[in-house]
């Protein structure tokens, strides 16, 4: 009786096995591997839902450039003078310059005062020589009184104009410039005179241009960099203290590159780069890209694709969360 019991509970999971699979849900893709390659083959109507661009990848003659992290400054000098002092972001930048405004014009009130008195005591001087009670030393001394607060005033007036407008009283229209660090060792790797791309350092599309401006010659010993300034579009959202990202273009000629859609870069949790690229009907194989820099809304390859071949861009993160089932 044990040995038959011992033999039943035996073949019983065996028996499981046995038992007819639940039919399988229809799915709109099939994921399959071929070596490193993943291919996605979508059914008609799920790559009718998805509603799929593709495009082909282009080989075009971009110009070579720099990327560069740039600074929204506040120019306090008037039009065309490039020696007054910028603004940025912090509080105790204003409130430094502020101060420093503030010394400058009580010397310049002094100066005046100093003048004034001088006007008068050469006045006394000279009623008292021509009443023959005075002398003409009084008077010479009284003028040279004159001309030392004078020069004193010139002065004062000179330094006062080298701070720039009042720190936020500064008349007319909005101004804003970009300030950006340069390698001193990069610089004359770099077109000086041309216009340079920016743009916010979440945007992805394409960019605005700022023109080349004489700004203060300001630099960083410490980090051996040298300060270029660029004035910004009157219609500029940005504030002081905001960091965009400056294109720089170097007087090199063009350069040709792979070049797709920055919105069919997809990215890994690893950072890795792909896309997804139409190898048949219906049949859609990831690729690894590499990319070297943004150029408005492309994005240039390093390595990817060859030309021709059609990549996915509206629909790719869709593909991307079918292959991973993080989809909907």
């Amino acid at each position: 009786m044990k040995t038959r019991l011992s033999l039943l509970l035996l073949a019983l999971p065996f028996t499981v096995l046995w038992l007819p699979a639940a039919p399988a849900a229809s799915t709109p893709a099939t994921v399959t591997k071929e070596g490193d390659l993943v291919v996605l083959l979508l059914k008609p109507e799920a790559e009718q839902r998805l509603r799929l661009k593709v495009v082909p990848v282009e080989r075009r003659a971009i110009p070579a450039s720099r990327l560069f992290a740039g600074e929204v400054v506040v120019p306090l000098s008037g039009p065309g003078g490039g020696l007054a002092p910028v603004l940025g972001g912090t509080l105790e930048e204003v409130l430094r310059l502020a101060d420093l405004q503030a010394a400058a014009d009580g010397r310049m009130l002094q100066a005046q005062v100093q003048i004034e008195a001088a006007h008068i005591a050469l006045e006394r001087a000279q009623k008292m020589l021509k009443a023959e009670a005075g002398s003409v030393r009084t008077v010479d001394e009284a003028k040279a009184a004159l001309a030392f607060a004078e020069a004193t005033l010139t002065a004062a007036k000179a330094q006062r104009q080298i701070l720039g407008s009042p720190v936020g009283q500064a008349g007319g229209a909005k101004r804003a410039w970009l300030r950006v660090a340069i390698y001193s060792g990069e610089a004359a790797l770099l077109d000086a005179k041309s216009n340079v791309s920016f743009r916010a350092l979440t945007a992805t599309g394409n960019g605005q241009s700022a023109g080349p401006v004489a700004g203060p010659p300001t630099a960083n010993a410490a980090a051996n960099t040298v300060d270029w300034y660029y004035e910004l579009p009157a219609d500029s959202t940005l504030r002081a203290g905001e960091r965009v990202a400056v294109e720089i273009t170097t007087p090199d000629s063009k350069v040709e590159r792979l070049v797709v859609p920055f919105s069919a870069v997809l990215h890994d949790i690893h950072g890795g780069q792909w896309v997804y690229e139409q190898t048949a009907p219906h049949t859609y194989t990831r690729r690894r890209v590499q990319v070297a820099r943004l150029a408005g809304s492309d994005a240039v390859l390093t390595s990817g694709p060859p030309v021709g071949a059609k990549i996915v861009t509206d629909g790719s993160a869709e593909l991307f969360g079918t292959e991973f089932m993080t989809g909907k």
